[in-house]
């Protein structure tokens, strides 16, 4: 549990001896700078660095009693406060900073691997879409996507919902069963191919975005970020929804 605390805790900044302290500090309260070197076993100097480190990042008060130094880990929730006013303060940032971005002409390609990239795509998606836009799918995976998927999908199903983004998905007769038990959630449609056989791979299309999963046991995400491309494929789907049966 310790070990998880440390990775979230460096994530947000803080290196691995300065999680380690503001952790041994949780428990202990008001606790004296003396009792804290001899408790941790630490070189004075080592541990007056941290606190020094800690206390300029609002995670250790301190207090001076009867020319003694008392020092406290700070409440986790005002860190998780000072955490969410910082993204709040990048988010207000992002579109000057991405007036600012030098966009490349060529496609840039990303591939990540493993199911939690899978989810990923999905949250992005649905983020970055503006409100109302359309979120299509080429081929579907069968029941591969669902089972990575699992007790997430309905949260960031709601959300799409709540954002009010459609989502067209263009699967093969053979799949029909299957998706009208799972794709239950609104604003969707289905149209159907003839093939019977299914692919190992489908593809997402959203905004600039093409993201080609390939099902093996470890799943690949292949995004392409190109305005070109994603329209070339946008295209591609409506030619072939046209084509389709509901």
């Amino acid at each position: 549990m310790m070990s998880m605390a440390y990775t979230v805790l460096e994530s947000f900044g803080l290196s691995a001896e300065e999680a380690g302290l503001y952790t041994e500090l949780l428990p202990l309260g008001d606790v004296p700078v003396i009792d804290l070197i001899k408790l941790t076993q630490k070189h004075p100097q080592i541990i007056y660095r941290l606190l020094d480190s800690l206390s300029a990042k609002g995670l250790v008060l301190t207090e001076i009693r009867k020319h003694r130094k008392y020092v406290r880990a700070e409440d986790p929730e005002v860190f998780k406060k000072s955490q969410e006013q910082k993204l709040e303060a990048l988010k207000a940032l992002l579109p000057e900073l991405k007036a600012l971005q030098n966009k490349p002409r060529e496609a840039t390609v990303r591939v990540a691997r493993g199911e939690e990239a899978v989810r990923n795509l999905r949250r992005r998606a649905f983020d970055e879409l503006p409100e109302g836009g359309m979120f299509y799918i080429l081929s579907a995976s069968g029941t591969r996507f669902y089972e990575i998927m699992g007790g997430t999908l309905d949260g960031i199903e709601k959300h799409r919902v709540k954002r009010k983004i459609r989502k067209r998905l263009l699967a093969f007769e053979s799949q029909r069963k299957m998706l009208e038990k799972n794709e239950k959630w609104d604003l969707i449609e289905i149209r159907y191919l003839p093939e019977s056989n299914s692919v190992p791979s489908s593809t997402n299309i959203f905004g600039n975005t093409v993201a080609i999963q390939i099902w093996l046991s470890d799943p690949i995400v292949i995004m392409i970020e190109s305005p070109e491309v994603a329209q070339s494929y946008k295209d591609y789907f409506g030619s072939l929804w046209k084509t389709a049966k509901q």
